[in-house]
């Protein structure tokens, strides 16, 4: 077939043409669930991928949702009601020596991103003993890296000292002020505010050598086989939202205002800086977080003494997108 059209209009043609199909592939790309689980800085990557237009720079079309607790947005990634979500290596596996679906495609934060806030009359980790301590839920990051300080110092969690869920970081904060609770794992910015409140760091969870997947990039092995450049995508989108963490003080102040709800300069900045210290420029997950994680739960659980790190995380997309130089042109350097 053959149409003998003017050149002009022969252009035209191709130029809408070419619109339609590109308006097609926008109209039947399926919207994406993304979610957040605690008013911290380290979900402050997720924040920053959605206003500052990292999801759509790299062709997603997201939805970013509030749900409390990894082990809560565990089960809504189970159940496909999200897509991807912020939740640390112990949700992972025990999802998977349950046998879950959940893998983790990428890390935020290979290390428990807490510090130890307790009140002045604490002065160290052995005078928890016989008291409560706060934590967000049973399976959380804050649960975990509180049990592990206090095995490190010869305390048991539960035994020695008593463990209570309260639920977020403002409730914690709430709880420590009224001394409800004795200490708490607690991050920016409410770290600040229980610091302004009288409260003191009793340990850097950071400083403690404990390897932990805090927070990473968590989805299902049949998102990543179904929908694999989309994933892949949000790996992209990752990596521009801590070089815009890192670079644009002032706007990521903004974003950092928005969602935490706070305007104290003092708590966003330092909300900033831990983001910058607890934060991988690159998302690879470490084996080593998984495995400490295998051997505290193997405490409970025979099953994780036969499990093998590499069963829980799969860091192939995050090495596509650094062998293809992305993050080398981003950052100008290796990061």
């Amino acid at each position: 077939m053959s149409w003998n059209l003017p050149r002009r209009h022969r252009r035209w043609f191709a130029f809408l043409l070419v619109a339609c199909t590109a308006q097609l592939e926008v109209a039947s790309a399926e919207k994406l669930v993304a979610a957040w689980s605690s008013v911290s800085a380290v979900n402050s990557p997720l924040w920053i991928m959605q206003d500052a237009g990292f999801f759509k720079q790299e062709g997603l079309d997201v939805d970013l949702i509030f749900v409390l607790s990894s082990p809560t947005v565990a089960k809504a990634t189970l159940a496909g009601e999200v897509a991807v979500s912020g939740a640390n290596s112990q949700v992972v596996v025990d999802s998977g020596l349950s046998g879950g679906d959940l893998v983790a495609m990428g890390s935020m934060s290979n290390v428990v991103a807490f510090y130890i806030m307790a009140g002045p009359e604490i002065r160290s980790v052995a005078d928890l003993k016989g008291k409560t301590v706060g934590i967000t839920r049973f399976g959380s990051s804050s649960d975990f890296g509180m049990r592990m300080l206090l095995a490190k110092h010869g305390l048991e969690a539960n035994k020695d000292v008593a463990f209570v869920q309260i639920g977020g970081m403002p409730e914690i904060a709430v709880a420590l002020t009224k001394k409800l609770i004795a200490a708490a794992p607690m991050s920016q910015p409410m770290a600040y505010v229980a610091e302004q409140s009288g409260a003191k760091v009793l340990a850097n969870l950071a400083k403690e050598e404990i390897p932990f997947m805090h927070m990473g990039f968590t989805t299902t092995r049949k998102f990543l086989k179904e929908r694999r450049a989309e994933a892949k995508s949000m790996i992209r989108a990752y990596g521009r939202a801590l070089h815009f963490l890192h670079t644009r003080r002032e706007a990521s102040r903004a974003i950092f205002a928005r969602y935490t709800k706070i305007t104290d300069q003092g708590m966003l900045d330092g909300s900033i800086k831990y983001g910058q210290d607890f934060l991988e420029k690159i998302p690879f997950v470490k084996p080593a977080a998984f495995q400490v994680t295998l051997d505290e739960v193997g405490r409970s659980n025979a099953k994780a003494k036969l499990a093998k790190p590499q069963q829980f995380f799969d860091n192939s997309l995050v090495q596509e997108v650094v062998d293809e130089g992305f993050f080398l042109k981003l950052w100008g350097k290796n990061p």
